[in-house]
């Protein structure tokens, strides 16, 4: 993919996020006081169809989400694939694939579970050596592919210094 590729699909995700947002009216019975939560985001897999006719075409990155994390691979160049014995715990699941709906508006945030071309139901795993809230593999087109965990600093999305850095090792 290249990089244009991948900036329209930031673009597309930044669009997403700014107009994206909801409110909440307090509401009372006269009993108490008036208390105002806001919604929490639910996967776009519970609104959107998978059929019909759409308006809305979007350039996805491959990412997953997982504890309020957004994983990417190859947004900082390929990594080799992970080796079967370097896997490591499973630490999330994917619950929706987002290039399989028809939307016909910008899309809502992503929520963990959500992933952009990961199969529904695929592990997400640890990498022995690694931390996973830096790097995490998911087994995609027979190859454990590496995502690098993001973030946005000052309006630019760039791996967390930990994920690009090799392991350490144990010394023991």
């Amino acid at each position: 993919m290249n990089r244009s590729a991948v900036a329209a699909g930031v673009v597309i995700t930044a669009l997403a996020v700014l107009g994206t947002g909801g409110c909440t009216s307090p509401g009372g019975s006269g009993a108490g006081p008036a208390t105002s939560v806001a919604p929490q985001p639910v996967s776009a897999c519970r609104s959107t169809p998978t059929t019909g006719d759409t308006s809305a075409i979007i350039d996805w990155v491959d990412f997953v989400q997982l504890g309020g994390v957004q994983y990417y691979a190859g947004f900082d160049g390929q990594l080799p694939p992970v080796p079967t014995e370097q896997l490591g715990a499973t630490v999330g699941l994917v619950e929706c694939r987002l290039s399989d709906l028809h939307f016909d508006g910008l899309p809502g945030l992503p929520v963990d579970g959500d992933a952009a071309f990961i199969p529904i139901g695929t592990p997400v795993r640890a990498i022995r050596g690694f931390d996973p809230a830096c790097r995490v593999t998911a087994r995609v087109d027979g190859v454990n592919r590496v995502y690098l965990a993001h973030e946005d600093v000052k309006g630019v999305t760039r791996a967390v210094p930990c994920a690009k850095a090799a392991p350490a090792s144990s010394g023991r």
